[in-house]
């Protein structure tokens, strides 16, 4: 037998065989990225500061506290709508630094909702994939 058989397989392919084994057992890797929620919410006055009461300034950190309010303090907003998925603390912490939005419209999100110029009414699809969030995309929810 030589050496570089084993099973009757060439060393080579029963490399690629256990490396390809590994790595689709690993969280997150070689499975696709799917939509997990996705929500229409106001993100108003209630959810620009967090539940110490300390103003927010970052979209992702406002959106997190709207689910917060939606699910943990029972706070909704006539236009919020539900989800099924950031009902626990450790759920919504999986948004933290993966939103994606379009930061010249949504700039200084929680000054302009605070001192009353705005709210914002959005479209949330949250992506990922074995109940990770690897992405949060947060679209204008109107038009």
């Amino acid at each position: 037998m030589s050496l570089r058989r084993i099973s009757g397989a060439p060393m080579k392919e029963t490399f690629f065989r256990l490396a390809t084994v590994v790595l689709l057992g690993l969280p997150g890797v070689g499975q696709a990225e799917q939509l997990m929620v996705d929500y229409y919410s106001l993100l108003g006055p209630m959810d620009a500061y967090n539940s110490r009461g300390q103003p927010l300034n970052d979209l992702c950190a406002i959106a997190q506290q709207d689910r917060a309010n939606w699910h943990r303090f029972h706070k909704r907003e006539a236009s919020d709508g539900g989800d099924m998925f950031f009902h626990t603390s450790d759920r919504r912490s999986m948004m933290t630094g993966k939103c994606q939005y379009d930061r010249g419209y949504y700039v200084n999100p929680g000054q302009r909702i605070r001192n009353g110029t705005r709210h914002f009414y959005v479209y949330v699809r949250v992506f990922g994939s074995n109940g990770y969030v690897t992405r949060v995309l947060i679209s204008e929810g109107a038009g």
